[in-house]
């Protein structure tokens, strides 16, 4: 057999086996006996990561693969293509290959013919990562159509077209790449200087009032101890248990009293409405004798009495004080004539001594010989 004849057969030999391998591998996945339909979508970030063959779930279900990507302007030269030139702003389009049979038996009807419904109530595609180091997949998912707008592309889709929203891991990044930014702007040396600052100062508060509170708190811990000491051994007298004893007998007393048993108790607040009702009548009665035309009467003659009185009564009072200025001013005469008076009194009592004594001698008689200091007077015969 001739080399040529050798390379034809081994061409042939692999070109069988491989179109088997890929029957079997087709049949036992059964992905030509199964619905599939195009979309597409674009968009202007980096898909890095993201090939041909990857996967596109919706709402986290595996409905299908990626099947093409490349710029629009290679698709699409027409619709806004620059023909001479590359438009490094063309959007990047990718086609999915989309399982009809995971939405149903009746998939035409339901997302095929449907896509455009389905983009209304905020169907958009996102490209999401596979964990942290994982490689870029196409999520389909419904999102918040007045946040994320269903844009049209610059070109007219072949196929069902879904619009794009922003990756939420670029979204994530670029959050952090704000706050690294407005991290960047914070002068953290002022922000050490005042903290420290800061930390002086509740420190020095801390020594000045805290401190001393501290202190004071422990000493009226003390105190309460004590005080709760002295308390129990209060309430552990016996003298206190015999008059909570008597509290509590005096305070039966009452309820028996209150609950019918006492009958004195009871008449008296049986008679105390009619108490009252007579108390109420004597106050009419007054105040209807108070209004009386005699009664009022009685007290303009009293207003006019107490009127005339009020300037005798003046006159009265300045008759005392001349009286009273008198006796002051002619106090040493009045002291020498009570004196007189007294002396006078005396002789007078003697006189009478000796006219009780010895009435003759008084009247006809002379004067007997004055008797010296000490010696008894003579009796009359």
């Amino acid at each position: 057999m001739s080399a040529s004849k050798e390379l034809r057969v081994g061409i042939f030999v692999i070109a069988s086996t491989t179109l088997i391998f890929g029957g079997v591998i087709a049949l036992g996945s059964g992905s030509l006996f199964k619905d599939s339909e195009i979309v597409e979508t674009s968009t202007t970030e980096s898909v890095n990561g993201l090939q041909i063959g990857s996967p596109v779930k919706y709402r986290g279900v595996p409905i299908g693969e990626v099947t093409a990507i490349s710029f629009a302007d290679r698709w699409y030269p027409e619709d806004g293509g620059h023909g001479e030139y590359f438009d490094f702003a063309s959007p990047v389009v990718i086609r999915m290959k989309v399982r009809l049979d995971v939405f149903g038996p009746d998939s035409t009807h339901l997302f095929g013919a449907n896509v455009e419904e389905g983009v209304k109530q905020g169907l958009r595609a996102r490209m999401t990562t596979a964990g942290l180091t994982g490689g870029l997949f196409v999520d389909l998912d419904l999102s918040d159509s007045h946040t994320y707008p269903a844009t049209k592309p610059p070109y007219t889709p072949e196929y069902a077209y879904i619009p794009s929203a922003p990756s939420r891991f670029d979204q994530l990044i670029d959050r952090i790449n704000t706050i690294a930014n407005n991290l960047s702007q914070v002068d953290f040396s002022s922000l050490g200087s005042s903290l420290q600052q800061t930390v002086g100062n509740i420190d020095d508060v801390v020594k000045r009032r805290v401190d001393p509170m501290m202190v004071s708190a422990e000493k009226f811990i003390e105190e309460l101890r004590a005080s709760n000491q002295r308390l129990q051994t209060i309430l552990s007298d016996k003298a206190i248990e015999a008059t909570m004893a008597n509290v509590e007998k005096v305070t039966d007393e009452l309820r028996i009293a209150f609950d019918g048993n006492g009958g004195g108790l009871k008449e008296a607040l049986v008679e105390i409405p009619a108490m009252m009702k007579s108390a109420r009548e004597a106050a009419d009665r007054l105040d209807a004798m108070l209004a009386s035309e005699k009664v009022q009467r009685i007290l303009v003659n009293l207003d006019a009495a107490t009127g005339t009185l009020a300037p005798t009564v003046e006159e009265y009072r300045g008759i005392g004080e001349q009286v009273s200025e008198l006796l002051q001013s002619e106090s040493y005469e009045i002291s020498q004539l009570i004196e007189a008076l007294r002396k006078t009194a005396e002789n007078l009592e003697d006189l009478t001594a000796r006219v009780k004594d010895d009435p003759a001698q008084v009247i006809f008689g002379k004067s007997p010989a004055p008797l010296p200091p000490g010696a008894p007077r003579p009796k009359s015969e």
